[in-house]
């Protein structure tokens, strides 16, 4: 644990902010900001009683004009939720590439794993329609089994089966996702034949990834709540401004228009506090990764920079993120000669554009084109991008 705060802190350090930027987009599909999560009232639509006492309660509204109301909110719910759920999975392997090589490239590393977030996309939807089944499936049968009155005892006893299945669905998730998924860009293999490779290290190695469960639960319920607790007390000033400016003539119109643009700046604000937080959970995730099977390791370099296999990342005899500066350091992960301690040109621009190999510049805004080394012009389908 204490060795993921020391390769976070020097992949986050210097503090660079397109390099921020850029994190807090991954992070709010891949991390999350406590955000999301739509919910529809569950009571009638009428809202008032009849005042005619002989009058059906049922007749009041007209529950066919609503039929294909909520259908199409639930498509819509559905397709936002499913869009949401790609970019999910496709910005795993971007993240996990930018961790890896200590580089953000958004484009470059997306497009180059649309694949793998595809495939890792089908099995989380296969993994909740399962969950969905398991549990869906006898609450329908529940329902429609008892015409008169709830059987609250049935009820019960489903709610103690969704126990075991919401906590086998959570650590199958997990695994996949911080585990499983390195194991896909490591080896270049599907989620089940990651999960057959990974499969030994865990049944091998139980009571490591036991603890690994323990203390990753502890942490995120401890950090959310510390979250949580800053973005309320840094709302609170512009809570109270807010509610100033809307009792001001004219003023409060204007400011009424803003709304969404304040609401979008809470969401980055929220997305650039847990850039840290999601990075410190998946370098401690690829260090225990590491540690249980060497071949899975997809830090090597930051494991032996923090653990006193080299003096810094730039120099100094085995260890860093490029050692000599002008090749691979053992694994064929090498930097170029004119860059930074993380590998980068000092020349670059760290903003969203990268140059080419010809010197060009993509103004797209995400820039991320795909470079190679000098010594290898080749491309294989396991490039890993360093």
């Amino acid at each position: 644990m204490s060795d993921a705060i020391d390769v976070t802190r020097e992949f986050l350090t210097p503090v660079r902010p397109w390099t921020w930027l850029k994190l807090a987009l991954i992070v709010f599909f891949v991390g999350g900001t406590g955000f999301g999560g739509s919910s529809f009232p569950g009571g009638g639509f009428g809202g008032g009683t009849p005042s005619d006492a002989g009058t059906d309660p049922m007749t009041s509204v007209d529950f066919a004009e609503w039929v294909p109301i909520l259908i199409t909110i639930g498509v819509i719910v559905l397709v936002i939720g499913l869009g949401f759920l790609f970019l999910s999975s496709l910005f795993e392997f971007t993240l996990l590439e930018s961790l890896r090589s200590g580089e953000v490239h958004v484009r470059r590393y997306t497009s180059r794993n649309v694949g793998r977030g595809a495939r890792l996309f089908g099995f989380r939807v296969a993994l909740g329609l399962i969950a969905l089944l398991l549990l869906g499936v006898p609450l329908v049968a529940i329902v429609l089994s008892t015409s008169e009155g709830i059987a609250w005892g049935l009820i019960g006893l489903l709610a103690l089966f969704a126990i075991p299945v919401g906590l086998g669905f959570a650590v199958v998730d997990r695994f996949t996702t911080v585990f499983v998924a390195p194991t896909m860009l490591e080896r270049d293999l599907g989620v089940l034949a990651a999960w057959k490779r990974f499969w030994p290290t865990l049944t091998g190695h139980w009571t490591e990834y036991v603890v690994y469960l323990l203390l990753v639960w502890v942490l995120q319920l401890v950090i959310g709540f510390a979250t949580m607790l800053l973005l309320f007390v840094l709302l609170i000033p512009f809570l109270i401004l807010f509610f100033i400016l809307l009792l001001i003539p004219f003023l409060n119109l204007l400011i009424l228009l803003f709304i969404p643009l304040f609401i979008l700046l809470f969401i980055l604000l929220g997305a650039l506090i847990q850039v840290p937080v999601v990075t410190y959970l998946r370098y401690y995730a690829l260090l225990v990764l590491g540690d249980t099977d060497s071949a899975l390791d997809l830090i090597p370099e930051q494991r032996a920079a923090v653990r006193g296999g080299g003096s810094d990342r730039t120099g100094g005899a085995g260890g860093g993120w490029d050692s000599d500066g002008d090749g691979p350091d053992g694994d064929g992960r090498g930097r170029d000669d004119e860059s930074d301690s993380w590998g980068r040109d000092g020349s670059r621009d760290d903003g969203w554009n990268d140059t080419d190999e010809t010197g060009s510049r993509d103004d797209t805004g995400w820039g991320d084109t795909d470079s190679r080394d000098d010594t290898d012009s080749s491309e294989s389908d396991d490039d890993r991008g360093w």
